[in-house]
């Protein structure tokens, strides 16, 4: 799997068989996704519930929030098992920073990877990162971290 960060919310993942786009708009290769529910296109699957965008692909789930609360425990338990989250954080239109790093303890998936606009330096000072980013991330099942999460920065590829 390769996840490029387009800016804002927006990401695209490429898969073995697939393509996709997720933010603002949601796309699985052809198919445009504009509401609540599950949707599956050449056994890659995407589940869209509130705000947060699941997707299945490669023995992994990627999750997908813009601007994240605290979970009660039911709402954890829907999201249990992310591999990837990609997640909003900076305040306004995102996550506020204190509730984005209270929300990835909750979740507690292997890596992390932080939307945002400009302001990184409380998340990355947080989670002990620097805020230097690549341009893509490769991953897949077997280089999952297990023993301590990761945080990826990326750079937009706009």
């Amino acid at each position: 799997m390769i996840i490029k960060w387009e800016g804002e919310d927006n990401f695209s993942i490429r898969t073995k068989s697939n393509s996709l786009k997720i933010g603002g708009k949601i796309q699985l290769d052809k198919l445009d996704i504009s509401g609540p529910g599950e949707y599956e296109v050449g056994g890659t699957q995407v589940e869209v519930i509130d705000g947060i965008i699941q997707v299945y692909a490669e023995g992994m789930t990627l999750g997908h929030i813009r601007k994240a609360k605290a979970y009660s425990d039911q709402e954890l338990e829907e999201l249990s098992g992310i591999d990837v989250l990609l997640i909003g954080i900076g305040g306004g239109e995102f996550t506020e920073t204190k509730t984005a790093l209270t929300v990835i303890s909750q979740i507690d998936p292997n890596i992390v990877i932080p939307m945002h606009k400009g302001n990184l330096q409380e998340f990355a000072k947080e989670e002990g990162v620097t805020t230097e980013g690549k341009d893509e991330l490769k991953i897949n099942k077997i280089e999952l971290p297990q023993d301590e999460r990761q945080v990826i920065i990326l750079n937009p590829s706009t």
